[in-house]
This record gives structure tokens, sequence and C-alpha cells, in this order.
């Protein structure tokens, strides 16, 4: 049985802090939690099920010029565009971005043919001069409610395409799921480049990693966004030119993915 709007309603939003949101958080550790998170990606197609929604986007906007925000230690835009071009022929340019870039990813993303930008970038406050299709994979949990809706405001202002992806749910099994994240990084910590000395470390004699990826997994959860409040959000910024959904797409053996989609109406039409 499906968990009902009533059985979500019982957990409120609870933003307390996430580890890899902190400017005082160590880059040795920030590496930890960013690398492990883009191999789980990688190796699970997590986000698999956003590719349909993403191809449909781009080819409605016209353009092939993506801008990844909150990129972390790159996720999962290396992994989509293989498929976006083996299943739709699609060959988009990717720039990924972060507030807080870190060396691994941006020699990780150009290993994979994709451009990462070593300056910070603030998703609220995108630079003009960064152009395409604006995209967030499990980063919207990162900001409050009225920071998220700056987020997709900024979007629309610019008359750029928009899409965000999540898996984190804020339910009961969305945060028990959250339980087996240190087994989760025992496992995958041996597929992670670079495997250092110091890795191994801080994950299987002194779980630091472990314990620090479970901690940040249990407050995304309770940052999640459930889809409701969403499409409030986006029906607060209605205006003409401009139209967003709201939705969750699924695919087999992978986990439901809840998007939000912005697009500009004129190039949506032409």
């Amino acid at each position: 049985m499906k968990e009902t709007d009533s059985t979500t309603a019982l957990i409120p939003r609870l933003h307390l802090f996430e580890l890899l949101d902190q400017d005082w958080y160590p880059r040795v550790l920030r590496d930890l939690g960013t690398d492990y998170l883009h191999t789980v990606s990688e190796k699970t197609g997590a986000f698999d099920a956003a590719m349909d929604v993403l191809a449909q986007a781009l080819r409605a906007s016209g353009s092939q010029e993506l801008l990844d925000l909150g990129s972390g230690g790159s996720g999962p835009l290396p992994r989509l565009c293989r498929m976006l071009e083996s299943e739709y022929g699609l060959k988009p340019h990717v720039v990924l971005s972060d507030l807080y870039p870190t060396t691994n990813a941006a020699e990780r993303a150009r290993a994979h043919g994709v451009d990462y930008l070593e300056q910070p970038v603030d998703a609220t406050r995108v630079p003009p001069e960064l152009r395409g299709m604006r995209t967030l994979f499990n980063a919207l949990h990162h900001f409050r409610p009225e920071q998220a809706r700056q987020v997709l405001a900024d979007a629309q202002a610019r008359g750029v395409p928009f899409a965000a992806f999540e898996i984190m749910r804020r339910t009961p099994a969305g945060i028990l799921g959250m339980l087996p994240v240190p087994l989760m990084v025992w496992l995958f910590t041996p597929l992670i480049r670079p495997l250092t000395p110091l890795r191994l470390l801080l994950t299987y004699v002194l779980p630091v990693a472990p314990l620090a990826s479970l901690w940040d997994g249990l407050v995304s959860a309770f940052r999640a966004h459930r889809p409701e409040e969403l499409r409030t959000m986006t029906a607060s910024l209605a205006r003409e030119g401009y139209t967003w959904e709201v939705g969750e797409v699924k695919r087999r053996g992978r986990p439901t993915v809840t998007y939000v989609l912005g697009m500009p109406t004129a190039r949506a039409n032409s």
C-alpha cells in the first residue's frame, strides 16, 4: 500500500544542517562525501529515470547546452550523457558547477568529456554569462523553500529552461531507507577513484565517511520538498511566457525521481 498524504504529512520539513553545506567542512572530508555520491549514482543508475524528461526538455528548448548546479563530485550527468547519446542521439555540451568545487570532481568530469568550473557558483545567483538549460540533481533539498523558489525564479527571469531532479523523499520509507548508508559506503568505497590510503583509513578504520554520509542522508530526507509543496511553489511563480511542471518518473529497478521542469513557452512551442 502506498504511503498516503496523511501519512507523509506527519513528517514536517526540518532544515537541519548538512555537513556538505558548511563552508568550514574540511576539503578532505567533503571529498569523501561527494566522491561517494557520484560513485553510487554512476554505478547504480539512481537517476536513470530522469533521462526521458531531460531529453524531452533538451529537444523542446532547441539547445544542447546544460549548466548543472550543485554538481558536487560530478553527479549523474556523465552517465546520463552517455545514455542520451545512445538512446536519443543527443550530445549536449555539459558544464558542471558547485558552490564548493573540488579538484577530484573536475578531473573526473574532464575524463568523461564534461567541463567543470573550478570557481564557485551559487545556484541562487547564477552569473548571467553562464548560459544553457539549468539542472540540479539531488540538490534542491539543500535550499529552504524561499531559497528554492529563488533558484526557480532566477531561471524563469532569465528565460532559460530549468530541470531539478530529486530521489530524496520525506516519507517514512524515505527516511528508513537512509539507515543502510554506512553499509553502502563500505561497499562502494573500493570503486571510488582516487582510492587513497586516507580514504581507506577514514572509512574502514575510523568510520568518519560512513557516519558523515548517514547523517547527511537522514538530514536530506527530512529536508526533501514533497511534490505538492513544489507545485505550490511553482504556482506562485506562474506568469505568461514560462510554464512549470512537477511530476514523478520511474524506471524498473530504479528509484522514483521527483522532477521540477520549467520551460520558456515560446521556445517550447517553436
